[in-house]
């Protein structure tokens, strides 16, 4: 008994060795398919290999609906296998791996079905005849009316007298810039800044300025106060622009009180102005002398506050050589 059941456990053996390794349709289950047992249907992971190489390829995004058409077929294929209906599921794998491997075709460009090009035309040159001759063009210079070596188009001084030399504008020189061209300048060489005369010579320094200091001194005082600098400046500054001049400080008084203290009043009152010009400015005292005249010489009546505050004054007098 023994004997009988170890040949038929090796007859069953045999006859699925042969089963499996004598037929070219199985491979090694690669389990995608989620199907039990060591080999396979090769057609069943063909397909799942074609499917996936599609994905890989990007198909299932540069046509998602055939992708997902032959993914469908693929595990349909899958379904019906795992049914038990081997060869039909064998079949429908065939025709997934099929739609799998034809999906998202290359369009043929247009130029490679476009006609072949028409010939050529013929093209037929046509004779033209030449031109006739045309004269070179005569030459004519630019104006230049003043014949000061600038063209009219360009010369901004278009009247220029003949022979004065002028700058690139048309313009003649002034070498000294006192706004008197140097054909008209009697004074060639005044320094700049120096107002000049229209033969170009420096004009003459103006040396009238106001008689009447606006000065006020307190009653029997000859002390300056601040708020009259600004006016005593005026001086100072006249002296300063003015090297070589002079200037005469006149004290005054009113009537009121006596000749002798009025005169003495005065006087003190015209030097403490020289003095404060002195120290400020930094003058020769040569240059400015001071005298009081006490009431002798009104400008004004002395019967009124008016008429004596006008009396109470410091007067200059300028010299220039």
């Amino acid at each position: 008994m023994k004997k009988v059941l170890r040949g038929s456990s090796f007859l069953a053996a045999a006859l699925s060795a042969v089963s499996l390794f004598g037929c070219a349709n199985y491979e090694v289950n690669s389990y995608r398919g989620n199907i039990p047992g060591k080999y396979i249907r090769y057609e069943m992971q063909e397909a799942d290999r074609a499917v996936e190489a599609a994905r890989v390829a990007g198909k299932d995004k540069s046509c998602p609906a055939e992708f997902k058409a032959a993914e469908d077929a693929k595990n349909n294929a899958y379904d019906v296998f795992r049914a038990c209906h081997t060869e039909e599921g064998a079949a429908l794998a065939k025709k997934a791996t099929e739609k799998a491997n034809a999906l998202c075709p290359v369009p043929v460009r247009e130029a490679e079905i476009a006609p072949a090009a028409a010939p050529a035309p013929v093209v037929v040159e046509a004779v033209v005849p030449a031109p006739p001759p045309v004269a070179p063009p005569v030459y004519i210079p630019p104006a230049d009316s003043d014949r000061d070596g600038v063209i009219d188009e360009l010369d901004r001084c278009p009247n220029t007298p003949v022979g004065v030399k002028v700058d690139r504008k048309g313009c003649p020189l002034d070498s000294d810039k006192d706004g008197v061209a140097d054909y008209l300048d009697k004074c060639p060489d005044t320094p700049a800044g120096v107002k000049v005369d229209s033969d170009g010579c420096p004009l003459p320094k103006n040396c009238n300025k106001p008689a009447v200091v606006e000065i006020a001194f307190d009653t029997n005082k000859a002390l300056i106060k601040a708020k009259y600098h600004a006016e005593l400046d005026k001086i100072g500054s006249f002296l300063k622009e003015f090297p070589k001049s002079g200037v005469a400080i006149d004290g005054h008084t009113d009537s009121v009180g006596s000749e002798k203290l009025n005169k003495k009043l005065s006087q003190a009152r015209a030097e403490s102005v020289r003095n404060y010009i002195i120290a400020k400015f930094g003058i020769d005292g040569s240059r400015l002398s001071a005298k009081g005249y006490g009431p002798a010489k009104p400008i004004a009546s002395n019967k009124d506050a008016a008429g004596r505050a006008k009396n109470r004054r410091i007067e200059t007098t300028y010299s220039c050589e």
